[in-house]
């Protein structure tokens, strides 16, 4: 879902105005900045480690990192696709330096839009879990680039423009790689499921 801290609300500071506070020194505008975004940074660190302690120290380098760079950044310009492409980056590193895919559920992309709740059929949750093992299994085996994708569509819901500015590439990339992460993704789920029938 979006992050609902992005708009600015009837007597909050303009985010533009927050940029150029901070690139002035003013360390509160810069901690308002990191209290409206850290949740949404934090939600796609988790969704590409799924791991928590990996997301918090994810999230917590790219306010560092940002707060670095600050006096680079234009103002006036949308502020939550730069540190998500911060926080991107920042995951394809430690992917890089670990050579290894992450372990843990993923548990936002499978529950996309959906609220967790009661089941009135166990044989539906127990179809629902085994279905969940094989979307996380055949996620696992995507590349980094196809899984920020999908995580930056299906769990934030950004809009092509904000996924193009988060990974740095055109939207025109986006769609494609979007599109053929998720060819990727049903094509190896159904070898999954083919397998075990």
């Amino acid at each position: 879902m979006s992050e609902p801290l992005r708009r600015n609300t009837p007597g909050t500071r303009d985010e533009s105005d927050l940029v150029r506070a901070a690139q002035a020194g003013d360390p509160g505008a810069f901690d308002e900045i990191v209290r409206r975004h850290q949740r949404g940074v934090y939600r796609i660190a988790y969704g590409l480690t799924r791991n928590a302690s990996d997301a918090d120290d994810l999230a917590q380098e790219a306010f560092v990192r940002a707060y670095g760079a600050i006096g680079r950044f234009r103002p006036g310009e949308p502020l939550f696709p730069w540190l998500s492409r911060i926080v991107t980056n920042l995951a394809f590193s430690l992917f890089r330096r670990r050579r290894r895919r992450p372990e843990t559920p993923l548990e936002p992309l499978l529950e996309a839009g959906r609220q967790w709740g009661v089941e009135d059929d166990p044989a539906d949750a127990v179809a629902a879990r085994e279905s969940g093992r094989h979307v996380e299994a055949a996620f696992d085996t995507l590349t980094p680039e196809h899984q920020a994708v999908l995580v930056l569509r299906v769990v934030e819901e950004m809009p092509y423009e904000e996924m193009a500015a988060a990974l740095g590439v055109p939207v025109g990339t986006v769609m494609s790689r979007l599109s053929r992460a998720r060819a990727e993704l049903k094509r190896r789920l159904a070898a999954r499921v083919s397998e075990e029938t």
